[in-house]
């Protein structure tokens, strides 16, 4: 019975994931300016996450239809190169969307996309080569490898989720976008992880799938990430994709002059307006709270209030607006 439940939940996480999915390349279509690796990344992740839904469902449906648990090791491959790019795609996003730049820019990513590389080669040679039927490993040597790379492949992901929520969350202004992005996370996190519980514990013999030990409510937190991910979607302001830019006039005002106009024609107080241009200028919140000596809780109520007035969401946003050469910041 709990088989069929979430063998249905699929099929519904499936239309939830396929709605997100039209919904951002709709707007990947007619986009013609703005934060385009913002959009991306929550457009790859949201593929990801409707693959993982698709390979689950046919899964649960091959089990349904035979009942026996067996599968090729493409598909276990696959299984876990997409949880791996959920994850990937969902830190681009949180980074992308909070502003977070990695310190020492260089040499951090390479080791951030190093470790990713590394986390495909094991999760390739587990599932690919240590694994026999469903999820199961010989005896010995194969099976404590196999345990071992599963175990570093769920610490790795969740360390990489966790760590991009504990960075980017206090550079996320809106409230709602922090709860959701927050709330996203977790079920990512949680998933990711039982399904390395459920597998390891497969490898080892202690969970028969045959006899059905242990549930796999995958389905449903696949469900409830989608449904996030809608409201989340709703939620982003993405106007500034759809602006059609103005001819280049012959003289084009300082970036000083714009940032002036736009403090005053917004009611911006002194010190918003200095946060304001710290801020389009790319540095973080503990960046602009070090430059003028104040608290990173001061810098952060100071952006909320910039973000509020200015109508914007992302700093990508606010260089956008700076930018345009006529409108709020254009010419005087």
């Amino acid at each position: 019975m709990v088989s069929e439940v979430f063998f249905f939940t699929y099929i519904f996480a499936g239309f939830v994931g396929l709605l997100v999915i039209l919904m951002v390349l709709l707007l990947t279509r007619y986009r013609t300016d703005g934060n385009r690796n913002l959009l991306s990344a929550i457009r790859n992740f949201m593929i990801c996450t409707a693959l993982i839904d698709a390979l689950y469902f046919y899964f649960d449906y091959k089990v349904l239809a035979t009942g026996h648990h067996v599968t090729s090791p493409i598909l276990r491959i696959m299984d876990i190169c997409l949880f791996i790019g959920q994850v990937y795609f969902w830190s681009v996003y949180v980074r992308e969307k909070s502003g977070f730049r990695f310190p020492q820019k260089k040499m951090a990513s390479c080791l951030f996309y190093g470790l990713f590389i590394l986390s495909i080669a094991a999760a390739v040679i587990c599932y690919g080569f240590l694994m026999n039927d469903y999820y199961l490993t010989s005896d010995g040597t194969r099976r404590t490898a196999a345990v071992l790379l599963e175990i570093f492949l769920g610490i790795f992901l969740t360390l990489v989720n966790v760590w991009h929520l504990y960075k980017g969350l206090g550079e996320l202004v809106q409230k709602k976008i922090r709860v959701l992005v927050t709330m996203i996370s977790i079920f990512i996190a949680v998933n990711g992880i039982w399904n390395a519980i459920l597998v390891t514990l497969i490898m080892t013999g202690y969970s028969d799938p045959e006899n059905g030990t242990l549930p796999d409510p995958t389905a449903l937190f696949i469900f409830i990430i989608n449904l996030l991910t809608i409201i989340l979607v709703l939620q982003e302001d993405f106007s500034a994709l759809f602006t059609i830019p103005d001819e280049q006039p012959e003289q084009t005002p300082s970036i000083d002059s714009r940032l002036d106009f736009i403090a005053q024609t917004h009611n911006l107080t002194r010190r918003e307006r200095e946060v304001m241009e710290l801020a389009y200028e790319g540095l973080t919140n503990p960046e602009i709270a070090e430059e003028l000596v104040i608290s990173r809780y001061t810098v952060k109520r100071h952006m909320h209030n910039i973000f509020e007035k200015l109508d914007i969401s992302t700093r990508m946003e606010l260089v956008h607006l700076v930018n345009q050469e006529n409108g709020p910041g254009g010419l005087l």
